[in-house]
């Protein structure tokens, strides 16, 4: 009679990875992978990041910037990059850059300035991918002094002509009352039309 020996693959990563299974993957390096995608983009050939950049400590200033990366169908210039805004006091939060053939969009919470009382905005902007220009300005924020925007995830929506951000606030917008809110913008890279507010 002869004797079988079975490899048996148990429930640790490490064994599971030598027993063919894939790779386990580290929490931070996850965490590292999702934050990069919602800073890394492509537009028409080239690949594009959007950082933030400490330039002063006191009064304290940050650059929003964004960077042209390249890429293997990319005929621009790499390394090329331009100051979005200049954001005083508080960090930028909730930086993130979406793209396609029609251009960039950036967006993220910013201060509305350096002295109180001052507010939370949710900033958007559309980027011309050649020329690193800003093409349009399409910051939102609560109504007058009823309270801030505090988080903001900006997508591709209506086939990529459309750009939506989704997010938390405190206060009213438009009137409307609630903790979550979704700003659509309808042709958003060849329009200036304003967005439409959901509030709930």
């Amino acid at each position: 009679m002869k004797k079988f020996t079975r490899a048996v693959c148990l429930g640790s990563a490490l064994v599971f990875s030598a027993c063919g299974g894939p790779e386990p993957v580290e929490e931070g390096e996850a965490l590292g992978q999702q934050s990069a995608s919602l800073t890394t983009a492509s537009s028409q050939g080239c690949t594009y990041d959007v950082s933030t950049v400490l330039v002063t400590e006191s009064p304290a200033a940050h650059d929003v910037v964004l960077t042209r990366l390249g890429g293997t169908g990319c005929s621009l210039p790499t390394g090329a990059s331009v100051v979005v805004a200049r954001v005083v006091k508080d960090r930028p939060s909730s930086l993130a850059l979406v793209g396609n053939s029609l251009g960039l969009a950036v967006g993220f919470v910013m201060r509305t300035g350096p002295l109180e009382p001052a507010r939370y905005k949710y900033a958007l902007r559309h980027v011309n991918p050649t020329t690193l220009g800003t093409v349009r300005h399409a910051d939102f924020l609560c109504d007058h002094g009823t309270g801030d925007i505090y988080t903001g995830t900006v997508s591709l929506s209506g086939g990529g002509t459309g750009v939506s951000v989704s997010g938390t606030k405190t206060g009213l917008i438009n009137g409307q009352a609630g903790n979550y809110y979704t700003a659509s913008f309808t042709n958003f890279f060849t329009s200036t039309t304003p967005p439409t507010f959901t509030v709930y």
